[in-house]
């Protein structure tokens, strides 16, 4: 019997990457649209806290969060790339 497919970290970031519209986007534009999906996923975040018991779907609000903040700190630091 197959079992499910099970999603690996570096496909759930390129999935919440792509559900955000962050994929292929003007670089200058990036930082902003980073801004809007942290304030739909902490908006969706807290409507689950208070509305349901849903643990999966707040586990999973929770890591898009956490993969967008550490996004937003190396877009920050200008992505982390070296000037050479």
């Amino acid at each position: 019997m197959n079992q499910p497919h099970e999603e690996s970290e570096e496909e759930r970031v390129w999935r919440v990457l792509s559900e955000a519209g962050l994929i292929d986007i003007p670089p200058d534009e990036f930082a902003e649209r980073i801004k809007e999906a942290k304030h739909v996923v902490i908006g969706r975040l807290g409507e689950l806290l208070e509305l349901t018991t849903d643990t999966q779907e707040r586990e999973s609000a929770a890591i898009s969060l956490a993969t967008l903040r550490k996004l937003e700190r190396t877009v920050s630091r200008g992505g982390g790339q070296s000037s050479d």
